[in-house]
């Protein structure tokens, strides 16, 4: 103290220094202390200690509001060590086993009175014997009863989550769906207070009578077996377990002693089996089961309150009303109240049932249970609903609130996860697209449009809107499955009355969720889908053409011979470069649909007058970059199928060509190919050459459905013969391609000849018919160029119409046809000028 005076320190100074480094140890202490605590509660789904600390101070105190109802339960010190046994060995185990979890005598007090009953540990898992609070299945004896209540459970409100069960129980029961009783109470055990617990009503006859339901069986699927298979896991022991599926679980009633002894309630119990048996078996429907509106509002509440986990077939629970003979649903444990990423019924639609099936999937493949479902999802999800449940519900639950804000003030009832579950629902109900749809090629009598499906929930199909609006149901009902998860949807061909002539662009498809109210509509792609078969065809190796019989290979002089006879190509063939590939007659070669007769050698198929070769061609034939010339004399060729010319030179001579393909019938691209008395007859186009150079004398283009001959490119002849046009024009080119005709009949189904792109035509000699518009100068492009056109001495009829476009070059006889009114195009400034 001296010497603190001497260097004249006050002693009070010091004093304060000490206090001051003891308030700042403390307040370090707690500063440690809060971030233990809140990050303790953030580990446990908790905000944190900001949130717990105003939690505690507005609930604690509110809760005294309430007096809770006690239940005392009183068991003998024998009786109570074997409790004690039951829960050591479930705490080792680590699951609950009913093996040796025998019921106790107890006597139970609650208001006054008290009642002889027995009770045992219940549940599955540990959850149920942590700490001091064990759960107990009561049953009482004769008169007794608690709350009108014979059976019922007492466990620590957390294995229900709290007030989230309580919740839910009550909108089940909004919706008539039969309910437990559910609510808090406080405990005392042998004296002991034990806080707040949760009681829950079990099955049987009292639970139907407040939900006023006749007499009947309530039952579930054993779910013993399925445990077997839970502990072996929790033992880390895994092997095929056939006996822990759903098809394997027996249908297990609820009282089944007193049925036993009951022959009336052994029948109605042996009724419940048998549909539940013929349902699961695939015999009877889930319509023809259960009563699928309840159903139906069931899981629509299980999806609000994020109820998912609850859907385990080993934890559903039903009642079967003998009266309609029909299976209802029992609310249970829903555990619950979490955010939903799904629905309840999505990923489960393909439109039928089979035994393989899970419970829900068979469920959510009946249709009246799906639209019943769609409809409740589509009410529940509404805000007002659940703001007028929340209203309905107030006083009930500010009850049972402040009862549990006794030992719980921190567990409230998060009502925003429910209004956020709302949210997805009807985002789930509205997807941006449910399917993409093609449009295939629509025949006589039909539209055909192929729909494949991306969203998890079914589509029904209502109708094709065509861009004048005329709205097209489909030929019969269609609902689009679903997409399951990680798999590329199932195409699906739906078909429609065919209007007449449908264009390809603006086509719609009004649908709808599958028993929804609200419609909207897919765009339909102007092109179509080509089925998976056929696509893979397109990629498989061809097949060895040694190993065919109907081939004879000489390697010594390189040439391939079909045998003459008749052969039969079911797979694509392949005949490799550097041979010839022969033919001669008498000689048939049938190329099945989807199928590729390919040839990258040069081909001679030579028939005679009196035995041609017939080639029946559903598939495609290829000749493909074959060196050297290739000759087809006195072949026919008929079918679906097209002939394919590509980088080849070849001649047709006398051959008939006859097709019913959707495309062309011959194909030329940056090919020589030589026709001679050669008749072309069908397809959607008879020729189509592609930068390729066509001649051809005394042939014919016959009957095709919408043009004649199209030229892409390159250079064309044509002396005598004809060209006909069926929809389109007899003649369409373009892209700089040049043609010339001498003494040939073109005659036009719409025009008679279309020019275009740069193109350059000569027409001398012959005849030129349309009904529209004998020739079609298109107006000239910057990019292409004009285009030319010269005609002499053609007999065209009088009053036929010629457009010769703007920018265009035509000449009749020597006259340029006038342009009037058309003006050239301008250059900007600093193009090149031609």
């Amino acid at each position: 103290m001296e010497d603190r005076k001497r260097r004249g320190v006050p002693q009070g100074r010091g004093r304060r220094r000490r206090w001051l480094y003891i308030a700042g140890l403390l307040l370090v202490l707690a500063g440690a202390g809060a971030w233990l605590g809140d990050r303790l509660l953030k580990e446990r789904d908790h905000p944190g200690l900001r949130v717990f600390v105003r939690q505690w101070m507005r609930n604690y105190p509110a809760s005294f509001a309430v007096e809770p109802v006690r239940l005392s339960i009183t068991v003998d010190d024998h009786d109570m060590q074997e409790l004690q046994r039951v829960v050591d060995e479930a705490r080792e185990r680590g699951v609950i086993l009913p093996e040796g979890n025998s019921y106790v005598p107890a006597t139970i007090g609650s208001d006054g009175e008290s009642f002889k009953a027995k009770l045992r540990i219940k549940g599955k898992l540990t959850d149920h014997v942590q700490g001091s609070k064990w759960s107990f299945r009561v049953v009482a004896r004769k008169d007794g009863g608690f709350m009108g209540m014979k059976r019922f459970s007492l466990q620590h409100p957390g294995t229900r989550n709290y007030l989230c069960d309580w919740l839910y129980h009550r909108l089940m029961a909004a919706e008539g769906v039969a309910a437990l009783r559910y609510g808090f109470i406080r405990v005392e055990f042998n004296g002991e207070d034990l806080g707040i617990y949760a009681f829950e009503e079990h099955f049987g006859p009292e639970l139907l009578q407040r939900n006023g339901r006749a007499e009947g069986p309530i039952f579930r699927f054993d779910p013993a077996l399925f445990w077997e298979h839970r502990l072996n896991q929790m033992n880390g022991l895994s092997y095929d377990e056939p006996f822990a599926a759903y098809q394997a679980g027996a249908v297990d009633a609820f009282g089944s002693s007193d049925i036993a002894k009951d022959k009336q309630a052994r029948e109605r119990f042996e009724e419940a089996v048998g549909l539940m048996d013929a349902f699961r078996r695939g015999r009877l429907t889930a319509s023809q089961v259960f009563d699928v509106d309840r159903l139906a509002r069931h899981h629509a509440v299980l999806d609000l309150v994020g109820g998912h986990h609850s859907m385990d077939w080993s934890d559903v629970k039903f009642y079967y009303d003998p009266i309609l003979r029909r299976v209802e649903p029992i609310a249970y444990e829903s555990f619950s109240a979490h955010p939903i990423r799904t629905l309840a019924g999505s990923n489960k639609w393909v439109g039928a049932t089979e035994s393989s099936m899970d419970l829900h999937t068979q469920w959510f493949n009946d249709e009246g249970l799906f639209r019943a479902y769609v409809r409740h999802l589509e009410r529940v999800s509404r805000t007002s609903w659940l703001d007028s449940a929340f209203a309905a519900l107030k006083p009930a639950l500010d009850s049972a609130s402040a009862t549990l804000y006794r030992e719980f003030p921190y567990k409230e009832l998060d009502r925003q996860v429910y209004y956020r579950n709302q949210r997805i629902i009807r985002k789930l109900l509205d997807p941006p697209k449910p399917f993409h749809a093609y449009l295939d090629d629509s025949g006589p009598d039909t539209v055909r449009i192929t729909v494949v499906p991306i969203e998890g929930l079914p589509m029904e199909v209502h109708a094709l809107l065509l861009p004048d609006g005329k709205a097209i149901p489909p030929v019969q009902a269609a609902v689009v499955p679903v997409r399951k998860p990680g798999k590329v949807g199932a195409p699906m061909v739906i078909r429609f009355p065919n209007p007449g002539k449908v264009e390809r662009e603006g086509l719609r498809i009004t649908c709808s969720v599958l028993g929804s109210s609200v419609q909207r509509h897919v765009d339909v792609f102007a092109h179509g889908l080509m089925p998976a078969e056929e696509a893979v065809r397109l990629a498989l190796d061809p097949i060895d053409v040694r190993s065919l019989p109907w081939l004879e290979i000489d390697e010594e002089s390189r040439s391939i011979l079909i045998r003459p006879g008749a052969a039969v190509v079911s797979r694509d063939v392949e005949i490799p470069p550097g041979y010839t590939l022969h033919a001669r007659a008498p000689l048939t070669l049938t190329i099945q649909k989807g199928v590729r007769f390919t040839s990258r050698s040069p081909v001679r198929w030579e028939g005679d007058a009196e035995a041609r070769i017939e080639l029946v061609n559903d598939g495609a034939v290829q000749l493909v970059g074959a060196a050297g010339r290739s000759l087809l004399r006195e072949v026919d060729i008929q079918g679906a199928g097209q002939l394919v010319v590509q980088e080849t030179m070849v001649k047709l001579d006398a051959c008939a060509l006859r097709s019913t393909t959707e495309g062309p019938v011959l194909t030329a691209v940056r090919s020589r190919l030589e026709l001679e008395a050669v008749e072309i007859e069908g397809g959607r186009d008879g020729l189509m050459a592609v930068a390729s150079e066509v001649k051809a004398s005394g042939s014919a283009v016959l009957a095709p459905a919408d043009d004649g001959v199209v030229l892409r490119g390159g250079r064309l002849e044509w002396s005598g013969g004809a060209l006909e046009g069926g929809q389109g024009a007899a003649l369409k080119m373009g892209v700089h391609a040049i043609a010339a005709f001498e003494g040939a009949a073109l005659r036009g189904g719409a025009n008679g000849a279309e020019v275009r792109e740069g193109a350059q035509l000569s027409l001398k000699g012959g005849e030129v018919k349309a009904k529209a518009i004998v020739l079609l100068v298109k107006d000239r492009q910057r990019i292409a160029g004009p285009s030319r056109v010269r005609i002499e001495a053609v007999r065209i009829d009088a009053g036929q119409r010629m457009d010769p476009g703007s920018g265009n070059e035509v000449a009749v006889d020597g006259a340029v046809l006038p342009q009037a009114g058309e003006q050239q195009p301008t250059e900007p400034a600093g193009a090149e000028q031609e």
